[in-house]
C-alpha cells in the first residue's frame, strides 16, 4: 500500500508505516516510535525531526508521566500528524475524516501516549498473527467514541480504544498508577461498556482493563462478572499477551 504524499519530499515505505500508525494511535512519543520501527531511540529521533519538515507531523515535548522522587521521569516528544500527513493516510485507506487541526492539551495527550503502550506491546504479535489493517485495527479514543440514545435517554460511550479482529471487540480501558480510580467508576465504565456493546455492537465484545495497579485490574474482572460481560484485567505486557492468544485462538 503506497502512501499518496501531500507534499514534496520522498516518503519511504518506513515512513508511510510511521504515520499510518499515528493515525491509528493519534499520539506516539518518540520512544514508541523506535521500538516499533528502528533499531536505536537515536535513529527515530533522527528521521522523526525530518518528516516534520516535511510537514507531516509535529511534535511536542512533555512529561508522559508525572516525575516522582523515585522515578525522575525525562521529558519526551510526543508526536501527531499535521493537516498533510492526514490527509495522505485517510486517501490512502480510503477514509472519509476530517481533520481536527487543534492539538489536544498535554494532559489528554499524554493519556494517550500511556493507553498506546498496548499497542505498542500488541501490535508485533497481531501484525505477525493476522497481518497488518485492515486485518485487525485500533482505533483510538476519538473514533471509537459514540453518542446513542436509548429510550430517549443519551448515552456516551467513550472508552480509551478499541481493538478490533475477526468479528469481535475489545474495548480498552487504561489505568495508570496515577488514575486513582475507585469501584463506583469502575462500574460505571463496565456498565457502560455493557450497554454500548448490547445496543450498538451486538457482536462479541470483550471490556481489558490495562492497569498499573493489580488490585483495579482483579476489580474489574470482579464488576464484569456481576454485569455478565468478559472482563480481562492485567498489566500492559498480560493484556497484549491475552490480545495474541484471542487473535490464535480466533483467525
Amino acid at each position: 500500500m503506497t502512501l499518496a504524499s501531500g507534499k514534496a519530499g520522498t516518503l519511504t515505505p518506513r515512513d508511510q508505516d510511521i504515520l499510518e500508525t499515528i493515525f491509528f494511535c493519534r499520539y506516539l512519543s518518540t520512544g514508541q516510535i523506535a521500538a516499533l520501527f528502528f533499531t536505536s531511540t537515536s535513529r527515530a529521533r533522527a528521521r522523526l525531526p525530518e518528516l516534520r519538515r516535511k510537514g507531516y507531523v509535529e511534535g511536542r515535548t512533555m512529561y508522559v508521566r508525572d516525575p516522582t522522587w523515585e522515578d525522575r521521569a525525562a521529558r519526551e516528544t510526543v508526536w501527531h500528524l499535521k493537516k498533510a500527513g492526514f490527509d495522505s493516510v485517510v486517501e490512502t485507506l480510503g477514509l472519509e475524516e476530517a481533520y481536527v487541526p487543534k492539538p489536544l492539551l498535554p494532559r489528554q495527550a499524554r493519556h494517550y501516549v500511556l493507553t498506546n503502550e498496548l499497542y505498542v506491546a500488541a501490535k508485533p504479535g497481531l501484525d505477525a498473527e493476522l497481518g497488518p489493517y485492515p486485518e485487525w485495527e485500533w482505533r483510538h479514543e476519538k473514533r471509537a467514541a459514540y453518542a446513542g440514545e436509548y429510550e430517549n435517554v443519551p448515552y456516551v460511550h467513550k472508552p480509551d480504544a478499541h481493538i478490533v479482529f475477526c468479528g469481535h471487540t475489545f474495548i480498552v480501558e487504561r489505568q495508570t498508577a496515577e488514575s486513582k480510580i475507585g469501584p463506583k467508576a469502575i462500574q460505571k465504565k463496565v456498565h457502560d461498556h455493557k450497554r454500548y456493546a448490547t445496543l450498538k455492537l451486538k457482536t462479541p465484545t470483550e471490556v481489558l482493563f490495562a492497569c498499573d495497579d493489580p488490585a483495579v485490574a482483579q476489580r474489574a474482572e470482579r464488576i464484569g462478572e456481576q454485569h455478565g460481560l468478559r472482563v480481562m484485567g492485567g498489566d500492559v505486557t498480560s493484556i497484549a499477551d491475552y490480545v495474541y492468544a484471542s487473535a490464535v485462538r480466533l483467525s
